[in-house]
């Protein structure tokens, strides 16, 4: 229903069969091993026999029927942002009264016992979470009402004494640049980020990378949805090849302030603005080669600046936007839905409700909003699996949190905004890249859009480069469906980096 904008997604399917009582492993025979998940960047033990039901979910699967499972997940977000998300699989408006404060040797956990009543099943689910420097930590536990309190004891609470952060891997040895950690401010809210610097006295160009839609830390990363962290390994390929690189945590996200669920695009400008007048304070950055590199989202921002701030000197646009955000909702909708192997009827039935929606939104009528998005929300749901609409917990709650979400700042802003007027007063160097198998940007109605409006600003130095098999991710993709991201390697389809930084060195200066 809106551009996907990437944030947690929990994935506990709370399934509503029981599983009967022969089934079951008693909880006095469960062996706990220990495990990592690079994805999430944690580590902990698992009972062996468990399997992956799902990103960060453990089954125990002894059959269809078994409920029995373990959640352990992490979010860059804080713990104000995650609960929304995570309480209507429970069916709460709100989180109960902690039932204890568990202490570790890493994190102090606040614990809660919730019941979940779905299909006439109960099931009993234990949970914990944890926040450390903006990062909120989650493990969950489902079971039966029968076996609860001994897989409390048995899996759940050794859970939370072994989870801990991943160990990161020791850095690169001798790697040709150093990256500081750096913060800046835009008016009340801190920006904090980090400055790789390439070896070598002398004024550096740099690069400020931009976010795509939903809160994301500094190295874009894409937990639970890919291992893929795009920023991360732009930023070690541009600074080895000479070039500063900027990258930050969104606001509300990881150490940056602020709160990001009631900021817009426009909002997010102002902070690319401020990375910008940043590194115009610094004596190792050449203040005429500072360009901007955006993704999804960013690359819409980098628009905005490209038509209003005269100190970007270049703008990379990774599946940027060129047509107004109903066009593109339009149409993404239609091509996720594909993707995913659904039907055409389904697909021209989601346009048909999106139009009816954003035409109610242009005469700001949100209560008839609200009220189309609950029903035909309920409707929807009432067509999926009975394991599936347990999986969105309460109902109606899930129905309330689409309305919000179509009716929100952010949304009314991506709407209305059209990049191509902003496009259309840029005259710096632009290189615009898109996938050939994306179905949230799609090449074929945003590129043609983009050319059009470059040419009409009168730009004579901008490229535009569809990568085949690129999906929204660049990632080399069969099919280019969201579900498929996780399925593929973590890393950019063959030439995306060299291509990049060719481009980019063409038209900067290093120092001698």
């Amino acid at each position: 229903m809106r551009m996907i904008r990437w944030t947690l997604l929990l994935c506990l399917a709370l399934a509503v069969s029981v599983v009967s009582a022969q089934d079951a492993t008693p909880a006095a025979d469960i062996t706990l091993a220990p495990y990592n998940d690079e994805l999430f960047g944690i580590q902990g033990v698992l009972p062996d026999g468990w399997t992956r039901a799902a990103p960060g979910v453990y089954a125990r699967g002894q059959d269809t029927g078994d409920v029995t499972l373990l959640a352990q997940q992490a979010a860059p977000a804080t713990l104000d942002q995650v609960v929304p998300s995570l309480l209507p699989q429970l069916g709460l408006d709100a989180l109960p009264e902690p039932t204890a404060t568990v202490e570790t040797s890493v994190f102090t956990w606040t614990t809660y016992k919730v019941d979940v009543t779905a299909a006439a099943t109960t099931i009993a689910v234990d949970l914990a979470l944890a926040e450390v420097d903006g990062k909120t930590y989650i493990v969950l536990m489902q079971t039966t009402p029968d076996e609860y309190a001994a897989l409390h004891e048995a899996v759940f609470l050794p859970a939370l004494d072994a989870f801990a952060p991943l160990a990161e891997a020791p850095p690169e040895p001798n790697l040709p640049y150093v990256a500081e950690e750096v913060t800046f401010a835009n008016g009340d809210v801190t920006l904090a980020g980090t400055l790789t610097l390439p070896e070598g006295d002398g004024l550096h160009p740099a690069v400020v990378l931009i976010t795509g839609s939903g809160p994301q830390d500094r190295d874009e990363s894409l937990a639970p949805l890919t291992a893929l962290k795009p920023f991360k390994l732009i930023a070690d390929a541009l600074s080895r090849w000479g070039i500063a690189v900027l990258r930050y945590d969104d606001r509300g996200v990881g150490e940056s302030t602020g709160d990001h669920a009631s900021a817009t695009s426009a909002d997010f400008a102002t902070d690319a603005a401020a990375a910008i007048d940043y590194l115009l304070t610094r004596d190792d950055i050449n203040p005429d080669e500072i360009g901007v590199l955006g993704h999804s989202e960013g690359g819409l921002i980098a628009a905005i600046l490209g038509a209003s701030n005269p100190d970007v000197a270049f703008i990379v646009s990774m599946a940027g936007t060129a047509v107004n955000g109903r066009d593109l909702l339009l149409l993404q909708n239609q091509k996720l839905i594909l993707a995913e192997g659904g039907t055409q009827e389904q697909a021209d039935q989601q346009v048909a409700f999106l139009n009816q929606a954003f035409d109610l939104l242009d005469s700001n009528e949100s209560e008839a909003v609200n009220d189309l998005v609950y029903e035909t929300v309920l409707a929807q749901v009432e067509t999926l699996p009975e394991d599936q609409r347990a999986a969105l917990g309460d109902i109606e709650t899930y129905a309330q949190g689409q309305a919000a979400s179509l009716t929100s700042d952010w949304m009314r802003f991506f709407l209305d905004y059209n990049p191509g007027d902003d496009w259309a007063q840029t005259t710096v160097p632009v290189l615009a890249l898109f996938g050939g198998k994306d179905v949230q940007v799609v090449a074929e109605q945003n590129a043609p859009a983009l050319e059009t409006a470059l040419e009409q600003a009168g730009n004579a130095d901008y490229e535009i480069v569809t990568l085949p098999s690129a999906n929204h991710l660049f990632q080399d993709a069969e099919t280019g469906a969201v579900s498929e991201y996780g399925m593929l390697p973590a890393e950019f389809v063959d030439g995306f980096l060299p291509l990049v930084g060719d481009w980019i060195l063409a038209r900067v200066t290093l120092p001698e």
